[in-house]
């Protein structure tokens, strides 16, 4: 399946509608939130944002899709798929859709199944105004879904559920009630809403400049909270801004310096990058060259390092290289920050 196809459920539910498109006067009460918040020091600030633990059952395999590990995940989730678990019906449905009408008709069955076990972001793909299911699940497109997917939020927001609970409050249709839901989503460490809404504001070609630093600010937050996709809109608004070029990158540059955090954290394109830097780089020797590209192709299974680097045949260069990639890819927090919203990264 096209990564790229992903996208369309998180334009479903976070797309600017008359109700959550930014106000001027939103900007006052975002300043006061960042005036009061603090940055934490617990331990656990690298994962508190994470939709699963590592003790989850699912955990394996939603960190396998975010890696882009599609056969692991398979496996993982197949067994509670079988089950009936509807959460396991959902991803497995999320990378089965796409690649042919046969494994389409297999998602469609395991999403709808998924819905009606209870998965409200299952039932969500069913909405007539969700391209994906235009295209893929035209059979079961109706809009007693979305009410269903409702009916499920508010009752998974009444057992405490940080994202259900957001998205009841964002359903109400108010702008003031959607940007305290921001707020109260960040205190409760879910950061995408803030990532959602700041991209709205810096796509937005009509936003005023204290809009977009009002964004850049709660950006910033998030990514002080080590929030891989604040990190990476960070990143991916200062190679629009500032033209990039990765042959000529400035070690001390505060964009080099994201894609080390990034990198840190667990992004997927921070490691791209950062390999595609330190490949590009003549200061760096061949045999180094290989230990990072074989330590992307461990992490994310993207193979463009190696496929652009002379081989080495040495079968005992080649033990110290895997032993060193492997070394770099087991040093980064299993993290997973995708969920039923961004299933997926760009």
């Amino acid at each position: 399946m096209k990564k790229g196809l992903f996208v369309l459920l998180v334009i479903l539910m976070s797309g600017c509608s008359e109700y959550t498109e930014q106000q001027e006067s939103d900007i006052a009460v975002f300043e006061r939130f960042l005036s009061e918040v603090t940055i934490s020091s617990d331990k656990n600030t690298i994962n508190i944002a994470s939709l699963y633990q590592p003790q989850d059952k699912l955990f394996d395999a939603v960190l396998a899709i975010q890696r882009n590990h599609w056969s692991k995940a398979i496996k993982e989730l197949t067994p509670y798929a079988e089950k009936k678990d509807p959460d396991a019906l959902f991803w497995l449905a999320q990378i089965s859709y796409g690649s042919n009408p046969t494994e389409n008709i297999k998602a469609g069955k395991m999403m709808l199944e998924s819905a009606q076990l209870g998965n409200p972001y299952a039932a969500l793909m069913f909405d007539p105004d969700n391209i994906t299911c235009q295209r893929y699940f035209s059979r079961y497109c109706d809009k007693k879904w979305v009410s269903k997917a409702k009916n499920i939020f508010a009752k998974q927001a009444k057992k405490g559920d940080v994202r259900a609970i957001f998205y009841t409050a964002k359903f109400k249709g108010d702008h003031d009630v959607y940007i305290n839901a921001i707020i109260d989503a960040a205190r409760q460490n879910y950061y995408y809403p803030i990532v959602d809404y700041s991209k709205e504001v810096l796509d937005d070609k009509h936003s005023t400049g204290s809009l977009k630093s009002i964004a850049f600010d709660l950006l910033t937050y998030a990514k002080n909270n080590n929030f891989v996709p604040a990190v990476d809109m960070l990143i991916y608004y200062s190679e629009r801004e500032n033209k990039v070029d990765y042959r000529k990158i400035d070690y001390n540059s505060e964009y080099y310096k994201l894609i080390m955090l990034g990198k840190k954290l667990g992004s997927n394109y921070s490691w791209n990058m950062s390999e595609l830097i330190y490949s590009t780089d003549g200061n760096n020797n061949l045999f180094d060259k290989h230990v990072m590209a074989k330590a992307l192709l461990d992490f994310n299974g993207n193979d463009s390092g190696l496929s652009f680097l002379s081989p080495i045949t040495n079968k005992d260069e080649l033990e110290i290289i895997n032993k060193k990639a492997q070394e770099m890819v087991g040093s980064i927090p299993k993290v997973i920050y995708i969920d039923g919203t961004h299933p997926t990264v760009d």
